[in-house]
């Protein structure tokens, strides 16, 4: 039985729907949460996502979709600092 990498792994999944939407999955939690700023800490990094009218439209213990006009998704190794 083969496992996909992500969940064999633990990545974080991103799914990028042009610059308006993005599909975050295995994520732990939210560390910042601003309308220009969203910061997501990962199992193994930290996210930050940058824009204008950032929301997040929902979250579950899986998933999450971010919203708004994105500039610039940075990923963190954990233990660097991050914000």
């Amino acid at each position: 039985m083969e496992f996909p990498k992500d969940v064999l792994y633990g990545d974080v999944l991103l799914r990028l729907f042009g610059n308006r939407e993005a599909l975050i999955e295995n994520y732990k939690g939210l560390l910042l949460y601003t309308s220009e700023e969203i910061v997501i800490t990962c199992k193994k990094m930290t996210l930050r996502i940058t824009g204008e009218e950032l929301r997040v439209h929902y979250f579950s213990g899986c998933d999450m979709k971010v919203t708004g006009n994105i500039h610039t998704i940075t990923y963190t190794p954990n233990g660097e600092l991050c914000c």
